[in-house]
């Protein structure tokens, strides 16, 4: 059984990760989820507490800690545990956090407090013009140099009704990619 962490990021794509999750834990993963504030706008926490059988993750410094490492420390518990890190869907900003080392949400933090063997994967989405961005093809440079895994995006029609590149790609997709960085 794996430590999986998974990371949602404020995008209309943050449902999807529900579909990955669920299928994660029905292959027998250990799976913890952290949520950005802007993730919980799109799906609620108790989705993917219902989904893992964990509470998320989705502040730094909760309102009420008990004495359990990953309320105490929750940008070290699960992180410094996890065998693989997925972040889906990963947003421009998340990207440009983890570019350059940015910690102010928990899934930026839990990014920082990975052990060195981890591996780490993210699946980009985001509208067409922020993705044909230069500073975003950078931040994405600097990641796949630094062993990020990218999985997508793919064209097609967005939320936001334009057509292009920056869709999520599908959860199937992105669970043959995590089969196989975990194998």
């Amino acid at each position: 059984m794996k430590k999986i962490l998974i990371g949602v990021t404020g995008g209309i794509a943050a449902y999807k990760a529900a579909s990955v999750v669920s299928a994660l834990r029905q292959a027998g993963h250990d799976v913890q989820v952290a949520m950005t504030p802007a993730a919980c706008q799109f799906v609620t926490p108790l989705t993917f507490a219902a989904l893992s059988q964990k509470e998320v993750r989705t502040e730094l410094f909760p309102a009420h800690p008990t004495s359990d490492k990953g309320q105490l420390y929750p940008h070290l518990y699960p992180a410094t545990e996890a065998d693989l890190f997925v972040v889906l869907p990963a947003t421009a900003d998340i990207i440009g956090k983890f570019a350059c080392g940015f910690s102010d949400d928990i899934v930026s933090a839990s990014a920082l407090s990975l052990p060195a063997g981890c591996k780490k994967i993210f699946c980009p989405a985001m509208n067409t013009q922020m993705w044909d961005n230069p500073v975003v093809q950078e931040n994405v440079q600097t990641l796949e140099k630094r062993g990020w895994q990218r999985i997508g995006p793919e064209s097609g029609l967005m939320a936001c009704g334009t057509t292009g590149a920056g869709r999520m790609s599908d959860p199937s997709a992105i669970l043959d990619a995590i089969h196989k960085a975990l194998a």
